[in-house]
């Protein structure tokens, strides 16, 4: 079993170098792959320095797009194995050691998941959680959340145990690498944001694979959350991917599974 890692800069050549430190987390069985949306450098340095397999764009793709890339790229040329080996995106905001990662696979190969998500924190300390599993979100939920500046579709995470969930967020979701292959990988219509609810969504719909919480695994996430800020083209990316999810869902309410291949 191999596990291969997907990590994507968006001008994130320090959050990378001195947080993530994706160096750590490349060994014999596990294989970090760099894509560079924007390219710099100093991070293809780095790549090289420590020997991890880097790739650039010739120009700015959206985050399905990029991870598919790497996946088809870890298929073709790291000899990726879709029954046994496992696929893991990360943002490149994000903090975790190689034992998050070990533990992350081995309590996902134990509950017999095919998509899974870590216990992700916004300090170092692990007491704040973020809020990165949810529920799918209903249109009006999406609405509200924008006028009042309240999200509805977080879930409790006081488990102490593996349990099934709705979404997580794409900070951290690990694959099965058949998995994320049936699926035909990221809906790249989505330029940034809910690609994430829309793999677990299809997953569920048309393979009936859950997606689960792994609570064992611990990670901090830094996110900038572009997307708070009004009147800025993240704000517009959110608004445009939340509404064609709403279509997704409403789609499979109105015609079934078949409508989303």
């Amino acid at each position: 079993m191999t596990i291969f890692i997907s990590i994507v800069s968006h001008q994130n050549t320090i959050e990378i170098v001195h947080d993530l430190k994706p160096h750590q987390l490349a060994s014999a069985n596990q294989r970090v792959v760099l894509l560079d949306n924007k390219p710099s450098d100093d991070l293809k340095r780095y790549a090289l320095d420590h020997q991890l397999h880097y790739l650039e764009n010739d120009a700015i793709q959206g985050f399905g797009s990029n991870h598919n890339r790497v996946f088809q790229y870890c298929r073709k040329h790291l000899g990726m194995d879709l029954e046994t080996d496992w696929f893991i995106i990360l943002n490149p905001d994000l903090e975790c050691d190689p034992q998050s990662i070990t533990t992350f696979v081995k309590d996902m190969e134990k509950e017999g998941t095919r998509i899974g998500a870590p216990n992700i924190f916004k300090d170092n300390a692990f007491q704040e959680h973020e809020e990165s599993v949810r529920r799918f979100p209903y249109l009006w939920e999406l609405l509200t959340s924008y006028i009042f500046r309240k999200n509805r579709t977080g879930v409790d995470r006081c488990c102490l145990t593996a349990c099934e969930v709705d979404w997580a967020s794409g900070a951290c979701l690990a694959f099965r690498a058949d998995t994320f292959e049936a699926l035909g990988g990221f809906d790249e219509r989505y330029f940034l944001y809910y690609e994430d609810v829309d793999i677990c969504w299809r997953a569920r719909h048309l393979l009936n694979v859950k997606t689960h919480y792994i609570p064992g695994a611990k990670m901090v996430h830094r996110g900038k959350r572009a997307s708070h800020t009004l009147n800025n083209k993240h704000l517009w990316w959110h608004l445009t991917s939340a509404i064609r999810f709403a279509w997704v869902r409403t789609k499979t309410a109105l015609f079934g599974s078949k409508s989303l291949k």
